[in-house]
């Protein structure tokens, strides 16, 4: 059935004759996108070889996004994992372990697994975000296994100030809700420009049948500032800085030698960053060098609900502090070459790790009983070091190759090195095939090596446990596209295969406990196909197909978490002279295998759909309404509650 499916599309893809719509002064849907992610340097989309794509802030408008969840499901090889209460992205059925999240090329201090992420990341300060899918090991090392997805954040253009104000709510006002955004941009102002935003995103709690929570409530608070001084016209500093405070409760069962009872899990994160770069371009050479600091706190207690008993609390701090550097050269007319390095001195503490090494103790008040606990904390310090380098070839007018080869080391991994070779193929002025080789790597991160601690998964409290004979993951990928162009439309379908060695999962031993395993042998394979569509000059409809198969070789079974089938549509339509913009898009998962209890799977179907409308009602205001998960689909397995509606009005002075 999949071979069938793949030639009838191959067929489409080659003799469908030009369709497009009339061309219009006004492009409301172009089609020349640019890409840094890919290669660290400029290139159209059309023309990098590894599979990629744009989101630009014109979609984040449009689908009335605030956070990176509420944008990054619809992408294409993109799902979101559902089963552990949280959303968490899979890019290629590599869960959110394997998918670097970047803001602005550099790393973000995290739990190291980033599974909560997408909440915390706020949308009101970023041009755009970059994704690639696939093995990017050769550029930026371990966690790339997966992709990459990178957040481009705006620089200072034009003097403005927007507000905006959002209520968002399930039915009866459940799960309310509020949203407080603010952006200034000061515009070019003679050699200096900066752009300031911040948040403050608060929800009420909204309860399953069982008395647990969807998901966490409570409030987070983002800030961010980037300003730019420019030496000359190709010569720049940047600072940026940023923080975020997330102050977040769940109520979910926990097994305890008298029974299971019910607690609220209180979890207090804190994060700041800085950063200072500079760039300059001149002539054929551009140099780029950054050293940043991201700094990490974390600090969670547990009271048991039915009588407020302090039960246990954790704490843990992680530094990420980095300095890295490029050059990019073009050689002739043919090579342009870039060269790399990174420093990265990373330090982690926590009283839910066990490394035996830095041992000391924490001691907590609780601010409810007064009752004070003694816990004890380890450290583990890891020092990461990379080179690179990356020739881009235009072998002919129709060839371009891009080779890239990494050297990673660190003071507790083995060294590695990660190749790739990437290849497009302008077979005519419409039809592109696309080929990348390459093998990757992953080193255990000390979470999967030391931890001992208590973790959420669907509204249980369970033990997570670390294991510190885990070995590194290594992966050998393949892809091979075939892009097509009908006037202003566009199709594609690639194949891709990744063969995993010692694949780390977390393994349900019991009803309350998980263990971080290797799995000998994996296969994450499958297809992807992706068309856009312009139905008019107003009206764009764009549509995506992934079939993944993910399976344990060692055991012959299927790798849970994950959908074999997930589609994901959307028809945009833009009045320009009206003021209006629609958008509506649906996902479809099906065939998701989700780990019910301990090696026990359940497949699970579902489609969301969801709306969102936005009017101006003056030159300078709007207002949006919305509705996600339309035909209300509830799921508690999935924490997936039911209909969502929500209304904005911006208003930019």
């Amino acid at each position: 059935m999949k071979k069938k499916t793949v030639c009838a599309f191959l067929s489409l893809l080659l003799t469908v004759p030009v369709v497009q719509a009339q061309e219009s002064e006004e492009e409301v849907f172009p089609l020349s996108e640019v890409i840094v992610t890919a290669t660290k340097t400029s290139r159209e989309v059309k023309s990098v070889p590894t599979a990629v794509q744009v989101i630009t802030k014109a979609d984040i408008e449009a689908r009335g996004a605030q956070t990176l969840k509420d944008i990054i499901s619809t992408a294409t090889g993109i799902s979101v994992m559902r089963s552990d209460g949280k959303n968490a992205i899979s890019i290629r059925g590599f869960d959110s372990r394997f998918s670097m999240i970047l803001i602005d090329g550099k790393r973000i201090a995290s739990e190291i697994d980033q599974n909560y992420e997408l909440e915390r990341i706020d949308l009101d300060n970023v041009e755009r975000i970059e994704i690639v899918r696939g093995p990017a090991n050769s550029l930026y090392g371990t966690d790339a296994l997966g992709g990459v997805v990178n957040i481009i954040t705006k620089s200072p253009v034009e003097q403005a100030l927007t507000l905006r104000f959002d209520h968002r709510a399930y039915g009866g006002n459940e799960g309310a809700r509020d949203n407080y955004h603010f952006a200034y941009d000061s515009g070019r102002i003679g050699k200096y420009g900066v752009t300031i935003s911040g948040a403050q995103l608060k929800n009420d709690a909204s309860f399953k049948d069982d008395g647990t929570t969807y998901a966490p409530f409570g409030k987070i608070n983002n800030f961010n500032t980037k300003m730019d001084y420019h030496i000359s016209e190709n010569e720049i500093f940047t600072f940026t800085a940023a923080y975020m405070d997330e102050d977040t409760r769940e109520h979910v069962f926990k097994q305890t030698p008298a029974g299971k009872v019910k607690t609220e899990v209180h979890d207090d994160n804190e994060r700041t960053e800085y950063a200072l770069s500079y760039s300059k371009q001149q002539d054929d050479v551009s140099v780029f060098f950054r050293a940043y600091l991201s700094d990490y706190y974390k600090n969670v207690d547990v009271h048991n609900l039915a009588n407020n008993k302090f039960m246990n609390f954790g704490k843990s701090h992680r530094t990420v502090p980095g300095f890295e550097t490029r050059l990019s050269k073009n050689y002739g007319a043919d090579h342009l070459l870039t060269f790399g390095g990174e420093y990265r001195p990373e330090k982690f503490r926590g009283t839910g790790v066990r490394t035996g090494k830095g041992i000391y103790t924490e001691t907590y008040k609780d601010p409810v009983s007064g009752e004070i606990k003694t816990l004890q904390g380890s450290k583990v310090d890891i020092d990461y070091s990379a080179l690179y380098v990356q020739d881009e070839w235009q072998a002919s007018s129709k060839l371009l190759a891009v080779t890239s080869l990494r050297y990673d080391d660190s003071n507790k991994f083995g060294s590695n090195v990660s190749p790739k070779l990437g290849l497009t193929y302008q077979a005519a002025d419409d039809l592109r095939v696309k080929l990348n080789v390459s093998k990757g790597f992953r080193s255990p991160t000390p979470n999967q090596l030391y931890i001992n601690s208590q973790v959420v998964r669907n509204g249980k409290a369970m033990t997570l446990l670390g294991n510190p004979n885990l070995d590194s993951e290594d992966s050998n990928s393949y892809e091979l596209s075939l892009e097509r162009d009908w006037g202003r439309t566009t199709g594609k379908i690639t194949y891709f295969t990744n063969k995993v060695s010692n694949m780390i999962e977390e393994d349900m031993i019991d009803s309350s406990t998980i263990q971080y395993k290797n799995i000998d042998k994996a296969t994450i394979q499958g297809m992807e196909a992706e068309v856009a569509y312009p139905l008019s000059e107003k009206m764009l409809w764009t549509t995506s197909y992934t079939y993944l198969d993910a399976v344990n070789d060692t055991e012959g079974s299927r790798l849970f978490n994950r959908a074999r089938h997930k589609i994901a549509s959307r028809l945009s339509y833009v009045e320009s002279s009206a003021g209006l913009r629609a958008n509506l898009w649906a996902e479809t998962y099906s065939n998701y295998l989700y780990e019910a209890s301990a090696g026990v799977g359940r497949n699970k179907s579902y489609t969301l759909w969801n709306l969102n409308l936005e009017k101006a009602i003056s030159s300078n205001s709007a207002i949006i309404v919305g509705v996600d998960n339309l035909l209300n689909k509830q799921d508690d397995d999935l924490s997936i509650q039911g209909a969502y509606i929500h209304t904005s009005y911006k208003v930019k002075l």
